[in-house]
C-alpha cells in the first residue's frame, strides 16, 4: 500500500486546501483506515465494470470516479484495492473542510489518495481549489451529492468540473450483503461488515462536452442519478449471485 503522495504546488503552498490536521484526527482517520483494510481483506468481492476505464485510461483519458456520499467507506476501500494496489494509480479526493473533513482526509492518506479539504459554503473559492487540484491529477473522485446533501441528489459541480477540464464521469456504486447503515446521518453512510459479500459496479465512462449548456447540464445531472441507481441494483445482482453460486 502506497502512501500518499502530495505534491508540492500553489495549494499546499497557499495553505488554502492541504491544512495541518489535528492530532485527534490523524488518530481517528489510522484507525478508519486499518479498519477498513481489515474488513476489505475480509469481504467476499464481487467486481464489474472495469474493462471500458482500462481501455480509456490506456489512451489517456481522465476521469472522475462519482457515487453517493454514503458509500464513500466502500467506494475508497474497494478502490484501494482495484485502483491502487492492482493498477498503482492514484487520484485526487475532495472533503469538507471540518473535523470530519479532517477523518476523511486521513483515511484517503493511508489508502494512497491524494485529498483536498474545501469550505462548505466557499463556493467560488471551493469551485476554484477543486479546478487547481485536479488540474494536477488524471483521475479525481467525488460524492455527487456532499458534501451535506440533500441525500442523493445530484449537483452540477462535478459535471461542471469535468467540462472544463476534459474529464469523464465514471459513475460507481456497492452494495453488501451485511451492512451497518447509519441511520442517524444524512447521508445514510454505510459500512459492509465482516465476511460480507459486496459488489461494485462501475459504469460505462460519461462524456462531457466542453461547452456544456445549462440544459445539457439539467441531462447530465438526470443521466448520473439514473445511472448511480441502476448501478446499485447490478452491485446487489453481484451480491446475489455470489450467494447463489455458494
Amino acid at each position: 500500500m502506497a502512501a500518499c503522495r502530495l505534491k508540492e504546488g500553489p495549494l499546499e503552498q497557499s495553505g488554502d486546501a492541504r491544512l495541518k490536521t489535528p492530532r485527534r484526527a490523524r488518530i481517528m482517520g489510522w484507525l478508519w483506515a486499518s479498519v477498513l483494510r481489515l474488513l476489505c481483506a475480509t469481504w467476499r468481492k464481487r467486481c464489474e465494470g472495469f474493462e471500458a476505464i482500462d481501455r480509456e485510461r490506456a489512451q489517456g483519458a481522465k476521469m472522475m470516479l462519482c457515487f453517493w456520499h454514503g458509500k464513500y467507506l466502500p467506494v475508497f476501500a474497494l478502490c484501494r484495492w482495484l485502483w491502487i494496489e492492482q493498477r498503482g494509480e492514484s487520484a485526487c479526493v475532495f472533503t469538507s473542510r471540518s473535523a470530519r473533513g479532517q477523518v476523511i482526509s486521513e483515511i484517503c492518506r493511508h489508502f494512497g489518495l491524494d485529498c483536498v479539504q474545501i469550505p462548505d459554503m466557499g463556493r467560488k473559492q471551493s469551485y476554484q481549489l477543486m479546478r487547481d487540484a485536479l488540474a494536477e491529477h488524471t483521475a479525481g473522485v467525488i460524492a455527487v451529492d456532499g458534501p451535506l446533501g440533500p441525500c442523493r441528489q445530484v449537483k452540477q459541480g462535478a459535471i461542471r468540473l469535468a467540462a472544463e477540464l476534459d474529464y469523464s464521469l465514471v459513475p460507481a456504486s456497492t452494495s453488501a450483503q451485511r451492512k451497518w447503515v447509519m441511520a442517524q446521518r444524512w447521508d445514510r453512510m454505510e459500512v459492509p461488515l465482516f465476511f460480507s459479500r459486496v459488489g461494485l459496479s462501475m459504469g460505462q465512462p460519461i462524456p462531457v462536452p466542453p461547452d456544456v449548456r445549462k440544459d445539457q447540464i439539467r441531462a447530465l445531472m438526470d443521466e448520473l442519478y439514473n445511472r448511480l441507481e441502476a448501478l446499485e441494483r447490478r452491485a446487489r445482482a453481484l451480491v446475489d449471485t455470489g450467494a447463489a453460486a455458494d
